[in-house]
């Protein structure tokens, strides 16, 4: 990797933790410049501006997380165990694992949606990848008879990914992981009962 290529890495890993925290309106250029150790110009050159740097930025941390979660699935040999490993990985965004803040698609959801709309855009191309991941593990569980035919895989995980998130959203509030735990394990118990008598 060039240096210029190592240099534009850096800024994305540091400003993308920054954004997830502090939000996109709350990081200033300033904030990036002292997060990174570079002057504007030192940023710009990587970066058309501001927006051009947040999109990229969030586009950089989605995909780490889309690695996480295939790196992790791989590992599990049947359709609950995959949708358990999903739990897992989701359920480390509340100790700031990967990335401080929490879960990224769901803070630009809430700070972008009235005032940002390509963040906004950005947001929902990463829910739908989150949501047909799921989607597809199940709907593969169902090909292969580990799941009973009538299973919805779209309804499903539609549920998962609200219930996911809501449970997020106030263990970080109450600073408690109890809901998350909650929701986690209501959400495998139900997936039980879809699960075929071998």
């Amino acid at each position: 990797m060039r240096k210029g290529e190592l240099t534009k890495r850096m800024i994305l890993d540091r400003s993308s933790a920054l954004f997830n925290v502090k939000g996109y309106s709350g990081s200033s250029i300033s904030d990036i410049m002292r997060e990174t150790g570079l002057e504007k110009g030192g940023i710009y050159r990587h970066f058309k501006n501001k927006d051009d740097l947040a999109i990229q930025a969030f586009q950089h941390t989605t995909a780490q997380m889309g690695v996480r979660y295939v790196e992790e699935i791989k590992k599990a040999s049947n359709t609950f165990d995959k949708l358990k490993t999903v739990i897992s990985v989701f359920t480390s965004l509340v100790h700031n694992d990967p990335l401080p803040g929490g879960c990224p698609i769901m803070n630009v959801t809430l700070e972008a949606d009235d005032y940002h709309p390509l963040m906004a855009e950005q947001a929902r191309i990463a829910m739908n990848q989150l949501l047909g991941m799921i989607e597809k593990i199940i709907t593969n569980g169902i090909e292969q008879g580990e799941l009973k035919s009538n299973t919805q895989a779209k309804q499903i995980a539609i549920f998962w990914i609200s219930s996911l998130e809501g449970a997020l959203a106030l263990s970080r509030l109450y600073q408690d992981t109890a809901y998350l735990d909650t929701v986690s394990s209501q959400l495998l118990a139900e997936l039980k009962k879809q699960i075929t008598a071998k």
